[in-house]
């Protein structure tokens, strides 16, 4: 995710997803260990607090308000796009309890989810995500398969999102999927990329091309009525402790792989 840019009203967001090949192996960390409650916290921290390529951490954004979405097709295959992306937005809806339905014209849609060419990349960023500085858009162009972005309000709950996927792109790279199902998870909330948190979408070197468990479960901390936007990490980790409490009690950690591939894309992929 390239540095924000800064509005004293909103910060928009643009974040990306690579194509790395190194193997994930390298990143892998002692077997289950995602499952306690120290490494939920941290991996928390790590996704939700903090934007890609800054040191700087930020409070919690989420959105507060239902999500309506719009296709925006520059690209043949709209059936299959739309169909992909359905399942996982319905798959996101059950695990946040967010209200996340089509809107029925672009004008009443709070995300856009655009699917195009490489070849529209570059003026996308212009006239879709706003990016007026060349430089910056070259470097996205350059590095990115497939992109998203967010815009929040004064208050940190998140008001308006874009998701580009170059189609031709992504299949390059054998990313489509991954890249519907990063981009529309990552403008929920959890913008952060990171080696330190495995197995997970949000790390570049991981095999993952669907939720995880513990994706699963930083959604549903993040949801968690008790977790507010604006909350610092500070504030939060008393609150989303008890949460993973509730959730090591209730043995919803234990069986959080298990509830992730209920999802509809778990049945076509497997």
């Amino acid at each position: 995710m390239p540095r924000p840019i800064h509005s004293k009203i909103r910060l928009f967001l643009v974040f990306l997803a690579v194509c790395s090949g190194a193997a994930a192996a390298a990143y892998a960390t002692p077997l289950e260990s995602w499952k306690s409650a120290g490494y939920l916290l941290k991996s928390f921290e790590e996704i939700a607090m903090y934007n890609e390529y800054s040191d700087r951490q930020v409070g919690i954004r989420k959105w507060t308000t239902p999500i309506r979405y719009f296709f925006v097709h520059r690209v043949g295959d709209q059936e299959l796009h739309e169909r992909l992306t359905k399942m996982h937005i319905k798959h996101l809806s059950n695990i946040t309890g967010l209200s996340i339905s089509p809107a029925a014209t672009r004008k009443e849609a709070n995300l856009l989810i655009i699917f195009s060419t490489e070849m529209k990349l570059q003026n996308e960023l212009l006239t879709d995500f706003g990016i007026r500085s060349s430089q910056q858009r070259n470097d996205l162009f350059r590095h990115s398969v497939c992109l998203g972005s967010f815009s929040v309000a004064a208050d940190a709950s998140i008001t308006r999102a874009v998701v580009i996927i170059p189609v031709d792109r992504a299949a390059a790279h054998a990313k489509l999927i991954d890249c519907i199902v990063e981009e529309i998870t990552q403008i929920l909330g959890l913008p952060n990329d990171s080696e330190k948190v495995f197995p997970s979408i949000f790390n570049d070197k991981s095999v993952n091309s669907l939720l995880s468990g513990l994706d699963y479960l930083l959604l549903k901390m993040l949801y968690d009525p008790r977790i507010k936007t604006g909350m610092t990490f500070v504030q939060a980790a008393p609150v989303l402790k008890k949460i993973v409490d509730e959730y090591e009690r209730d043995k919803l950690i234990e069986t959080a792989e298990a509830r992730v591939r209920t999802g509809e894309l778990y049945d076509l992929l497997y």
